[in-house]
């Protein structure tokens, strides 16, 4: 089912859920639903050009084939820090490591990547059968297969090599593979991206390169994405002003412990904990785990300016020697209440929860032979969905000032076959300033 915006008083042509936000000078708006952050990274390992999910501890070593505290999944890691959920695009195929056991034997890894000249195979007598051999694979110091054959051409490929080849087997303490690479990457390789990130769920993205015609179509994919086909994500970019809602501009980097980030590598933690903050958190004052200071960093003149440009930064605090983020915004220049991205988190929120709530209602009726009737009833039905749950986010502190009597007004379109629902909702913001006034007696 479609779903966007729409012009008060233009009929769409496409059956759907379309909404159109306003925003009032009383601050009463409408739109958001949290946790996925989608990423193309250049790995070391693993399949390439697929999305792959990654939830927990050891998913990186059961879907990737590495352990996620292995330095080539160092930007996986800085997302993981606060989004539960990243699907990771391997962006790059590279070289494959390979190795000869015999003048006719080749093994080669199942993946290109500089990975795979961790790979070594060791082949040995069999304990029990002298007659035949063990034949095992090592992903670094981890026994990952072990085949037991009378000659090469019986081994079978396994998820870390392929056996090619004809022969008896020798003994050998352990060939080791090389000649793997990660390759390089070209602009049609993040173009692939963002088009399997299309039929994808999430609900930020981030583009962590320097390349100013990929961010030009990146920014139109996400505009796509929340204007008309009304899927409220946002994207993550660095340095780029895109003065939109839906696209953040991340303009220094941090310095980690072992390593110093680029501006486009900083992208990373900045697209998961933009995907894992809740609706009642900003990430406004929150601490970079990990990180010791930032490039560069601003004076106070420099940041005020540079938050009026609609700049998403770090600062270092030499008091605590912490890093933290300045404020949570996106790229919208100026006072706009938009530029504050939990309040673009609750609004994005209520459009997606609203849609897919919907789309459940209609999908149940059609299970049941029925539809949601252009009437009445199916006004009802329209109003008391949007009611529960708007109600909910009230008692949570999300929104505020929310009476579903006079905050909802729902009628038919002129056609007949449309329903139109204007909405208000007031986003709970949180405090970023705290004055006080201290007399000395």
């Amino acid at each position: 089912m479609n779903g966007g915006t729409f012009t008060p008083g233009v009929e769409k042509i496409r059956p759907g859920i379309y909404f159109n936000f306003q925003v009032r000078a009383n601050d009463r708006i409408n739109t958001g639903d949290r946790g996925r952050a989608a990423l193309p990274l250049v790995l070391g390992w693993g399949k390439p050009k697929e999305m792959i999910e990654i939830n927990g501890e050891n998913d990186a070593r059961n879907r990737l084939g590495v352990d996620i505290s292995d330095p080539t999944m160092s930007l996986l890691r800085e997302a993981k820090k606060k989004s539960a959920t990243v699907l990771v695009y391997r962006i790059n195929e590279g070289e494959k490591a390979t190795a000869n056991l015999g003048e006719t034997q080749t093994v080669t890894a199942a993946y290109g990547g500089i990975k795979g000249n961790d790979i070594h195979i060791v082949v040995s007598s069999n304990v029990l059968d002298d007659t035949k051999k063990d034949v095992k694979t090592f992903f670094g110091l981890r026994e990952v297969d072990k085949q037991i054959v009378s000659t090469f051409e019986e081994l079978q490929p396994n998820d870390f090599v392929e056996f090619e080849g004809s022969g008896e087997l020798e003994d050998t303490a352990g060939v080791n593979l090389s000649g793997g690479s990660n390759g390089t990457t070209t602009s049609e390789d993040y173009i692939d991206f963002i088009g399997a990130a299309e039929s994808e769920y999430f609900d930020t993205i981030g583009l962590p390169v320097d390349d100013e015609a990929l961010k030009t179509t990146f920014v139109s994919f996400i505009r796509r994405l929340r204007d008309e086909q009304g899927i409220k994500v946002q994207g993550v970019l660095p340095e780029y002003q895109g003065n939109y809602e839906g696209i953040i501009n991340v303009t220094n980097a941090v310095v980690l412990i072992d390593r110093e980030l680029t501006i486009p590598e900083t992208v990373a933690w900045v697209t998961g904990a933009s995907a894992g903050a809740t609706l009642q958190q900003s990430l406004t004052s929150m601490q970079y785990e990990g990180a010791i200071d930032v490039k560069p960093r601003f004076d106070n003149d420099d940041i005020e300016r540079r938050l009026q440009r609609g700049e998403f930064l770090f600062t270092y605090d030499a008091r605590d020697k912490s890093v933290a983020v300045e404020q949570d915004i996106n790229s919208i220049t100026g006072t706009s209440k938009l530029r504050k991205n939990k309040i673009v988190r609750i609004l994005d929120a209520i459009n997606n929860d609203v849609t897919r709530s919907l789309k459940e209602s209609i999908k149940n009726r059609k299970n049941t032979g029925q539809d949601i009737p252009a009437n009445a009833d199916g006004i009802q039905i329209v109003q008391t969905a949007i009611s529960v749950y708007l109600n909910e986010l009230q008692e949570n502190s999300i929104i505020q000032n929310f009476d579903s009597s006079e905050d909802i007004a729902i009628e038919l379109t002129n056609a007949g076959d449309g329903i139109e629902a204007n909405v208000g909702v007031q986003p709970v913001d949180s405090a970023e300033k705290f004055y006080f006034n201290v007399t000395v007696e």
